[in-house]
């Protein structure tokens, strides 16, 4: 940008269009870059829902303390990153199975 203006000043349209195109290409690589990053969160939201929406059934299932220990199970079988555990608890209640 700084290049490009000083190009305006001193009169050099050639550089200063070269400065004003690599700016534009900059800021369409940051603006791609942008709408990627939204675009996965926006995938991720929708992936928690329904994993969520998943362990809510599956504690529906269930009543009272039964209920409970399903939900925390399958939420401890996240953060530790186990799926088969977390297939397994929404499955048969628990992993003992």
């Amino acid at each position: 940008m700084v290049r490009a203006e000083d190009a305006r000043l001193m009169g050099d349209m050639k550089s200063m269009k070269k400065g004003y195109m690599e700016l534009f290409d900059l800021n369409r690589d940051l603006i791609n870059g942008y709408k990627i990053r939204c675009n996965n969160h926006t995938e991720l939201l929708t992936c928690l829902r329904a994993v969520n929406q998943a362990i809510q059934r599956a504690g529906r299932l269930r009543v009272g303390k039964p209920k409970t220990q399903v939900i925390s199970a399958c939420r401890d079988a996240i953060k530790n990153n186990n799926v088969s555990a977390l297939f397994k608890i929404i499955r048969a209640g628990s992993t003992l199975s």
